[in-house]
């Protein structure tokens, strides 16, 4: 039971860098909605754009005094009236598309692409706080026994999940371009999922040795190395059955399609903040290659994929988190990132 109506949270109450660790009222749940206790938190890169204030950022449309974060896990404290499947005293994480259930998306399974949707720590409050609410339908129940750290991280983890089951990767050679946490949990679901050859590439060495401790057989880095002459060597001229792109780098993506094969995949999961000039022509036309965007993960089918991968220990991130640091620390955290000394963050209410 709950003994005050107050509680820590970190807020975007500014419309500058930074942010603020303050004291507000614990959410009050609607009848379709659950709270939850957060047991732990993580840092993703929409919440460095949120604290750095940037571009993006200042057009996201986001919540005024807005409570920051979306990546958690959490103990469920109280549930709203219409609640059918979500009991007092689950463990759940939180799914941060919102969907309006109503429009043409969410009427033919593509709630997580919703044409009205909001975004969990974006639109609405999050959960850099002691306490989180989120609708029913965004809370999906894991097992106890998944480390909280895990937990706090299936968000960007489903991401991984979601890419490699389109790319159907299976005795599949496959480059990763960039290696931050996306990137990252998508070379661990590739090796999991069978991949014949995984190749990353990262401008970070310490990013490049940590993808090859987690899957990757090669590592490449484009200020040293020629990624397309290499790939086109370690696949015998053929070129790469897929790429996934989690860098959102224009000049990798473009660099990709030159030593994509005839007949290959290219997963986007990154977001490029420029424009990209791709021939249509020689690289997709010619080639067959198909093109995928990523932007989140499929409900219901991804949360399934993953929690049974994690819950039957078929799948190892826990090496992706880099620190675990309390709530009040965060500024450390985010300089952490901004200077690249970090690869995924834990925060601990």
């Amino acid at each position: 039971m709950i003994k005050t109506n107050k509680m820590l949270a970190i807020v975007k109450d500014k419309k500058k860098v930074g942010a603020t660790l303050k004291e507000v009222d614990i959410p009050v749940i609607s009848v379709d909605e659950v709270l939850v206790k957060v047991e732990a938190t993580a840092i993703c890169g929409t919440d460095m754009h949120i604290y750095d204030w940037n571009q993006w950022a200042q057009n996201a449309n986001i919540k005024e005094d807005l409570v920051m974060g979306h990546e958690f896990c959490g103990q469920v404290v109280e549930i709203g009236e219409d609640v059918k499947h979500v009991k007092i005293g689950d463990r759940v994480v939180a799914e941060t598309h919102i969907p309006c259930a109503t429009c043409y998306q969410c009427k033919h399974d593509l709630q997580h692409i919703c044409a009205n949707m909001k975004i969990f720590g974006v639109h609405t409050d999050g959960c850099f706080s002691e306490y989180a609410k989120l609708p029913e339908k965004c809370a999906y129940v894991i097992d106890k026994k998944i480390d909280r750290k895990v937990g706090a991280m299936m968000e960007p983890i489903g991401v991984g999940v979601r890419a490699i089951s389109e790319a159907e990767v299976f005795g599949k050679n496959l480059v990763v371009i960039g290696c931050g946490p996306i990137g990252l949990l998508t070379i661990a679901t590739a090796k999991t999922a069978g991949a014949a050859k995984i190749i990353s590439t990262d401008i970070s060495s310490s990013r490049l040795n940590l993808s090859k401790q987690i899957g990757a057989d090669i590592t490449l880095n484009p200020l040293k190395d020629d990624v397309i002459k290499y790939v086109l060597n370690e696949t015998n001229q053929v070129g790469t059955d897929i790429i996934i792109d989690s860098s959102g780098s224009v000049p990798a993506i473009i660099d990709g399609f030159k030593y994509l094969r005839k007949g290959g995949v290219v997963i986007l999961a990154g977001l490029p903040s420029e424009k990209a000039e791709i021939d249509l022509s020689v690289d997709v036309v010619f080639k067959e290659a198909r093109i995928m965007g990523i932007h989140g993960r499929r409900m219901d089918d991804t949360w399934t994929k993953m929690k049974s991968l994690l819950e039957n220990n078929k799948l190892n991130v826990i090496e992706v988190v880099s620190h675990e640091m309390p709530l009040s620390e965060f500024e450390t955290a985010f300089d952490l990132l901004k200077k690249g000394e970090g690869s995924k963050i834990i925060l601990l209410p």
